[in-house]
């Protein structure tokens, strides 16, 4: 009961600081300006990140949870605060990346978080010694980075997380960290439901913002080396790459497509996943449920392996061979077969006429130029 009262309270604070922070970033200009490759109409406040935040740590108080939340705090507060800077006045990538660093330094030295024991995805047992630190931070700022990245359709960066954030519940029923993941759920089902419009016409009332992407990266990959690392976890460290497959992917698809080609990794461009989609004639809320089914079907993959038990080199070769048909169809077929196969498996759960609607063109809403 108390874990439900904490879950509601944690869901409307999160609600209620976006309604009382727009008219605040409204006037500060803590805004998302339209023009360039943004496909929104009017100036939209980006406090999600924020507002999550506040939610997370007003929730928290409610609960007697594990300690290190309070890492999780202190580090979401570097991000939250140099995300809210960036989204006001645009900071340089070396920037947010010493930040970023920052921020999982305090995951690895203040909660005693990193990875040691990566299981046997190669066929043996790889422990990383002296490079665990190093190792760790890699990986948590590609996490992080992999969020920002792919925060280009409402709904999406939450909707990945909820799903990431969803199946790592379920692996920690009865683990200490389990409440602290519902929480997270909380703040992020609050911010969603700022954030998708329901109906075509209705405006969305936040975006997340760099603060809210790099905030929502940088708790999956806490929770995710929380429950993965020690003699006691629950979950297998190659079932966390199966939980946030597509983000990684789509992030080390972009990194190499541009090193490819001679520019800098670091330059935004309108050739990740879901602007593909969008150029192919698909509506924003089609592009969403297209990449959101298809983060679910990799969660559950993930999630099925974990539950079977099935030996970690099988997992991470299966996970490598979808990672280069990801790199292979985006680069050169963009995105076909991705989009068949998950078209032809919503036709199973949706009606033709439904599925039709949520992936026509949208040309007030969604039109890409």
């Amino acid at each position: 009961m108390e874990l439900a009262v904490s879950l509601v309270f944690t869901f409307i604070v999160t609600v209620l600081f976006i309604l009382v922070l727009r008219p605040v970033a409204l006037a500060i200009g803590l805004v998302d300006v339209p023009g360039g490759r943004k496909r929104h109409k009017k100036q939209t406040p980006v406090i999600g990140g924020v507002a999550m935040y506040f939610g997370l740590l007003f929730g928290g108080m409610l609960l007697v949870i594990a300690p290190s939340i309070v890492s999780l705090l202190m580090g979401s507060s570097l991000l939250i605060v140099t995300g809210a800077i960036d989204d006001r006045f645009e900071l340089p990538p070396s920037v947010r990346l010493i930040a970023q660093t920052c921020a999982v330094l305090v995951m690895v030295y203040a909660a005693n978080l990193q990875l040691i024991n990566l299981g046997a995805p190669l066929f043996f047992d790889l422990y990383l010694g002296a490079v665990s630190v190093p190792f760790t931070i890699l990986v948590a700022l590609t996490v992080i980075n992999a969020f920002n990245v792919i925060d280009g359709i409402d709904g999406l960066a939450g909707g990945i997380a909820f799903i990431a954030l969803g199946f790592m519940a379920l692996i920690s029923i009865g683990n200490d960290i389990f409440s602290l993941i519902l929480l997270l759920m909380a703040v992020v089902t609050g911010f969603l439901v700022c954030n998708i419009p329901i109906k075509s016409n209705r405006q969305v009332t936040c975006f997340m913002g760099d603060a809210g992407s790099t905030f929502l990266g940088f708790s999956v990959a806490w929770v995710g080396i929380s429950i993965s690392q020690g003699e006691s976890a629950p979950m297998a460290p190659v079932t966390a790459l199966w939980l946030v497959a597509v983000p990684i992917y789509d992030v080390v698809t972009s990194v190499l497509r541009r090193i490819f080609i001679g520019r800098s990794p670091f330059k935004a461009d309108r050739k990740h996943f879901h602007h593909i989609l969008m150029q192919r004639g698909i509506s924003a809320k089609g592009s969403l449920l297209i990449i959101l089914t298809l983060s679910f079907f990799t969660a559950s993959v993930g999630f099925i392996g974990q539950t079977l038990s099935l030996p970690d080199s099988i997992m991470f070769l299966l996970w490598l061979s979808c990672g280069g048909i990801y790199f292979q169809d985006i680069v050169l077929n963009k995105g076909e077969r991705l989009l068949g196969l998950t078209s032809i498996f919503l036709l199973k759960f949706f009606s033709n006429k439904a599925f039709d609607q949520s992936i026509s063109i949208s040309s007030k809403d969604s039109k890409v130029n």
